[in-house]
């Protein structure tokens, strides 16, 4: 394995970069605890194979526990959407990806647009 870099010490400070993955949502990451796959996990490898230290991939069934494991310190990295909640006790890098997401409501709903729902007194269940 190369000499890690400089900034190994602070990436992956126990030695090992401890990547929190979240299995909860396939867009990023499919499998098994046992066998997580996705652009996560290749992302999280080839970070520790740049660093030079081995991973260890603590895999998730949801972002909120994913986010705690990083929140927490048990995880050095881990793969979230932007939030202004998160970004309050986490720094984030640039986008890897970008993804669109919409609502889906039944045809003969009110609901239309993003704001339609971003208001008080509206509630939607998150999939």
């Amino acid at each position: 394995m190369p000499d890690p870099l400089p900034r190994a010490a602070e990436l992956a400070p126990t030695g090992t970069l401890r990547a929190s993955i979240n299995l909860g949502n396939p867009v990023l990451a499919q499998g098994t605890l046992d066998a997580p796959a996705g652009v996560t996990v290749d992302i999280a490898r080839e970070v520790a194979r740049r660093l030079g230290v081995p991973v260890s991939l603590q895999c998730f069934d949801a972002a909120r526990k994913s986010f705690e494991a990083l929140r927490t310190g048990a995880a050095d990295i881990a793969f979230l959407a932007v939030e202004p909640a998160r970004a309050a006790e986490v720094e984030f890098t640039e986008p890897y990806v970008l993804i669109e997401g919409v609502y889906a409501v039944p045809a003969d709903s009110p609901i239309r647009s993003a704001d339609d729902v971003d208001r008080p007194g509206v509630a939607y269940v998150s999939g």
